[in-house]
């Protein structure tokens, strides 16, 4: 089942078409507190799995790339509920 609560998931950081330095950044998600699992995509590449802590999500990048990016996230909730949120476009600064 497929939902969509745009509400309780969304990337924090980056904010939409803020600029980050290149090298590592770690992206911080919120979800619902009922989260099972939560992955995001960057650029269309494969679902990554997120590590929760301190009550958000958060995904380890290498932002390499200069250029614009997308970012999506998938959340499974635990009965079963699948949501995904809104993309969220920023930018790698040139290193």
């Amino acid at each position: 089942m497929l939902q969509t609560h745009l509400k309780e998931l969304g990337i924090d950081y980056p904010q939409p078409g803020q600029e980050i330095n290149s090298g590592p950044y770690s992206i911080r998600i919120t979800a619902p507190a009922d989260s099972r699992e939560v992955r995001l995509s960057i650029d269309d590449g494969p679902w990554q799995p997120c590590r929760k802590e301190d009550g958000h999500w958060w995904f380890d990048w290498s932002a390499e790339d200069p250029g614009e990016h997308v970012a999506v996230t998938r959340v499974i909730e635990e009965d079963g509920s699948l949501i995904v949120g809104q993309p969220r476009l920023f930018a790698v600064k040139p290193g």
